[in-house]
């Protein structure tokens, strides 16, 4: 009878949480229907953040703020980052420093960082959603925390400024995208505008006195320059270019880097959301 009964009781919750794990894919699937789409509402456990239309984000270029970041980095090492492609479609890319998650802009927003307690500066794409935890607005990637001097802390105050706003193709969900590359790292800068005044900046804005230099040809850089070879990545390549046609002196400021003054906590967050709205 009892072994009757422990059968019946297993089978249920065998059942039960068969149910539950369709259920969470339905809810939590990537796809279309969940991707990160501008002027919606998304919530998880309680965290709510509307993402910027196009609209809203292209009146924010220009516009300095300072928001509280963190970092997040494969699923294999970052329990709270499920495994599988970004809100935007793209294959998640820990290890550069030129990609972010952001519940606040559309995917394809391309973001001006400078970390104020080095100087350490970087330009980066937004590709994911995320955080949701507290009121954090921003998760670079480990590699830009890296590279910006943070990681070891965990979070720092980062100062942002919207360079890029996304076009609607650029904002919509499309499975395996690659968007074309942005700089990643560009140096230390005594000033956020000391930053944006740089040439690889200009170069990301397609904004270069020389002439209009298209950031889609990073690739193809890397592949036809005589004096370009064995680059890690799209991003190094286009910095040697940029070094190529402007000089090596990007107008960068060196600055002696302060102690961090980034606060200490744990990075907690779920790149998995619900639309209530």
């Amino acid at each position: 009878m009892f072994t009757g009964m422990s059968w019946r009781i297993s089978a249920q919750s065998k059942a039960g949480a068969a149910a539950f794990a369709i259920l969470a894919a339905l809810l939590f699937a990537p796809g279309a229907a969940e991707a990160k789409t501008p002027g919606k509402t998304y919530c998880f456990n309680g965290i709510c953040h509307r993402v910027s239309t196009l609209q809203e984000t292209s009146a924010l270029i220009g516009k300095d703020l300072t928001f509280k970041t963190s970092f997040y980095d494969d699923c294999k090492r970052d329990r709270y980052n499920p495994c599988g492609l970004t809100s935007s479609g793209e294959v998640f890319r820990p290890g550069a420093a030129d990609n972010a998650a952001s519940p606040i802009y559309p995917n394809g927003t391309v973001l001006l960082l400078r970390n104020p307690a080095n100087g350490e500066a970087a330009v980066v794409r937004v590709n994911n959603a995320g955080p949701y935890w507290r009121k954090r607005k921003l998760d670079v990637s480990r590699g830009t925390a890296e590279k910006l001097g943070f990681k070891k802390q965990g979070v720092a105050n980062l100062e942002v400024r919207v360079i890029v706003a996304p076009s609607k193709e650029e904002a919509r969900y499309k499975k395996n995208r690659r968007y074309e590359a942005v700089p990643g790292h560009i140096g230390q800068f005594a000033s956020l505008a000391g930053a944006a005044a740089s040439r690889e900046v200009m170069i990301a804005m397609n904004t270069a006195p020389a002439g209009s230099i298209k950031v889609a040809s990073a690739e193809s850089i890397a592949a036809s320059s005589t004096q370009i070879a064995d680059f890690s990545s799209p991003a190094d390549a286009l910095k040697a270019e940029a070094r190529r046609l402007y000089g090596s002196d990007f107008g960068v400021k060196r600055v002696v880097a302060p102690t961090m003054t980034a606060g200490i906590a744990p990075i907690h967050r779920s790149r998995r959301q619900l639309t209530v709205q």
